[in-house]
């Protein structure tokens, strides 16, 4: 019985610790969608929110549930409340925009190998043009 609950504990200690570290990737993001930006009129249900729920507001992440750091980013109250994180019309002092573009470290593992340089462009873009909610 000693042994059973041995193995038993060990089992849960390795599924709770390969959760920990698994958590924060791209496993669990949304497969299948690639997100691609125009050169103008950015839409956030179209454009920003998929690529956000994609790459940031995954469960370990940035979800309503985890919110790491204290964000959440999975809808556009959430992602313009947080201070500094979204300012309109100027990405150079956006936060989001200074990690996407490398100008500011992201505080874990940030797996900037799954966005593109038109995802970069089009989350620049979609600040420039007043990070609306409607366009």
């Amino acid at each position: 019985m000693k042994r059973l609950f041995r193995i038993v504990l060990v089992s849960i200690i390795m599924a709770v610790s390969f959760g920990l570290i698994s958590s924060c990737d791209n496993s669990t993001g949304v497969y299948g969608i690639d997100v691609v930006f125009p050169d103008s009129a950015v839409d956030f249900t179209s454009h920003v929110q998929p690529f956000l729920k994609k790459n940031c507001a995954y469960s370990g992440c940035h979800s309503s549930i985890t919110m790491a750091g204290g964000l959440s980013m999975e809808d556009y109250f959430s992602i313009m409340t947080f201070p500094g994180l979204i300012i309109p019309e100027n990405p150079n002092s956006s936060i989001l925009n200074q990690i996407l573009e490398g100008v500011l470290p992201h505080g874990t593992i940030f797996y900037s190998g799954y966005i593109t340089q038109n995802q970069i462009q089009g989350m620049r873009t979609w600040v420039l043009e007043g990070a609306k909610l409607i366009p």
